[in-house]
């Protein structure tokens, strides 16, 4: 099991550096169908563990297997969702931002579907906690968004941010959303807040 908590200090950097050899490996397996099995059970390790979210990370900007980036932001929303109750405000809002901030700053690169994971990770972290933040917070996020897609950004950028865009309307959609292991209750309410709360920003 891989364990790291977003918070935690300073990484371990051969420890980190070891568990994303191992996943690479594990990705590269699975392409060549190499011992699938083994190599899938690493994978769902790291999704399974306790707190990835610092490895998680270490993967997204470190490796240069774009499959192992994909299979990293999976282990965030995994995790997350499942952990959402224990995490603090500033986890699950450090998180969220984290995303947008990579989405955003990586925009340019030529492996968009982990952009587009990455963007959808966001879209369903924003969605689990939008009942319980504040109006600012909601805000804050969507500013965010606003200024990637509305700024004096390139193309790119732009293209990024209409991408999270459509994966948070589709989120917000009851016919379209990530089951979470929630009420349909839920789904219908986050649906209604946004519509009367915050599409009028955009």
């Amino acid at each position: 099991m891989y364990q790291g908590h977003p918070n935690s200090g300073t990484p371990d950097f051969q420890h980190f550096q070891a568990i994303m050899s191992s996943i690479e490996l594990a990705c590269s397996s699975i392409q060549m169908h190499v011992n699938p099995a083994a190599a899938e059970a690493t994978i769902l390790s790291l999704s399974q563990s306790p707190r990835p979210y610092q490895i998680c990370q270490f993967i997204l900007e470190k490796s240069q297997v774009a499959n192992a980036r994909f299979q990293a932001a999976a282990a965030i929303r995994d995790a997350a969702i499942r952990e959402w109750v224990l995490l603090t405000g500033d986890e699950k809002r450090g998180l969220i931002s984290y995303c947008l901030c990579y989405v955003v700053q990586h925009a340019s690169s030529p492996e968009g579907f982990v952009q587009a994971k990455v963007s959808s990770v966001a879209a369903q972290l924003m969605k689990r906690g939008w009942l319980d933040f504040t109006n600012a917070e909601k805000e804050a996020f969507l500013y965010q968004v606003k200024e990637a897609l509305t700024g004096s950004q390139s193309l790119d950028v732009q293209y990024r941010a209409i991408n999270f865009l459509e994966s948070l309307v589709s989120e917000f959609s009851p016919s379209t959303s990530t089951a979470m292991g929630l009420p349909r209750e839920f789904h219908e309410q986050c649906r209604a807040s946004l519509e009367q709360d915050c599409l009028k920003v955009f």
